[in-house]
C-alpha cells in the first residue's frame, strides 16, 4: 500500500463529510420554507372557504327572503302582460346563487383532494 492512499482517502473522506453537512443544512432550511409556505397556503384556504360559506349563507338567505316564482303563480297572473311583468320582477341574485355554490363545491373538492 502507498504511503500517499491513506491521507487522500482521509482528505477525500473530509470532503464527502462536509459537503454533506452543508447539504444537509440547505436541504433543511428549504424545508422549513416549504412547511411555512404550506402553512400559509392552510390558512389562506380556509379564510377563503370560510368567506365562501358566509357569502353562500348570505345569498341563501337573500334568495329565500324575496318572493320564489313558480309556473303556478304565473299562470294565476292571468294575462301575458301581469305574467312578463312577474318574470321581469324575479329576484335577482338566483344566478349569484348558483355560481357560488358551484364554486363552494370546487373549492372544498379541492382542499379534499
Amino acid at each position: 500500500m502507498s504511503p500517499v492512499t491513506g491521507p487522500i482517502a482521509t482528505a477525500v473522506a473530509f470532503a464527502l463529510a462536509v459537503g454533506l453537512g452543508v447539504a444537509s443544512v440547505s436541504w433543511e432550511s428549504e424545508r422549513a420554507a416549504y412547511e411555512a409556505r404550506i402553512a400559509a397556503l392552510a390558512q389562506s384556504a380556509a379564510l377563503s372557504t370560510s368567506g365562501l360559506r358566509a357569502e353562500l349563507a348570505t345569498c341563501r338567505a337573500t334568495n329565500q327572503a324575496q318572493p320564489v316564482l313558480d309556473a303556478a303563480k304565473i299562470a294565476r297572473a292571468g294575462t301575458p302582460v301581469a305574467a312578463r311583468r312577474l318574470l321581469e320582477q324575479q329576484p335577482e341574485g338566483i344566478d349569484a346563487c348558483a355560481r357560488m355554490e358551484s364554486a363552494d363545491r370546487a373549492v372544498l373538492s379541492n382542499l379534499k383532494k
